[in-house]
């Protein structure tokens, strides 16, 4: 399963320079190495502290617990409205010889992203509340990295719970 979180994670540093390139090259015009690398200058922790940290702090601790009270309820109905059908049991077993998953590792698998999606979640929370106070660039990327990474695993989880809707609204209707 942490094989899946690879993907994840290469975005989430994907997105970060991306999004740390965009905000310096365009908040400042003619900024030097030299002043980028200077112990004095935490242009983006002023910013993120200013802005961000606040937010992102009451958002992610919202959605780690919405997320954690609504994984139990998702599990069990995907369990026994989908996996428990009689149509779907007999449609796993006609291509059983193609895919060697068990039956409910497509279930496993959404819940195992949804554990680690609440778990990133509530740390990238804590840690805007921890990491985000040291006044250092590093960590204010830091803490926008864990909140970046948490989003991303947060929409790897829709794609499969949207996966997982598909199939079963293809056996409502048979």
């Amino acid at each position: 399963m942490y094989k899946k979180l690879i993907a994840p994670f290469i975005i989430s540093i994907f997105l970060l320079v991306t999004f740390y390139h965009l905000y310096m090259t365009l908040a400042y015009d003619d900024i030097t190495a030299l002043e980028l690398f200077n112990s004095d200058a935490n242009f983006i922790f002023d910013f993120y502290a200013q802005h961000i940290r606040g937010h992102l702090f009451g958002a992610f601790l919202g959605l780690g617990g919405f997320l954690l009270s609504l994984k139990t309820f998702i599990i069990v109905n995907m369990k026994e409205n989908l996996y428990d059908n009689d149509i779907y049991k007999d449609h796993w077993k006609k291509n059983r010889q193609y895919n060697d998953k068990s039956l409910y590792e497509p279930l496993k698998e959404l819940s195992d992203m949804l554990y680690f999606a609440i778990f990133s979640c509530i740390v990238a929370s804590i840690s805007q509340m921890t990491l985000g106070f040291v006044q250092h660039d590093i960590f204010a990327l830091l803490s926008l990295f864990l909140g970046i990474f948490a989003t991303v695993l947060l929409i790897s989880s829709l794609l499969i719970i949207k996966e997982n809707l598909d199939i079963w609204f293809e056996h409502i209707d048979d």
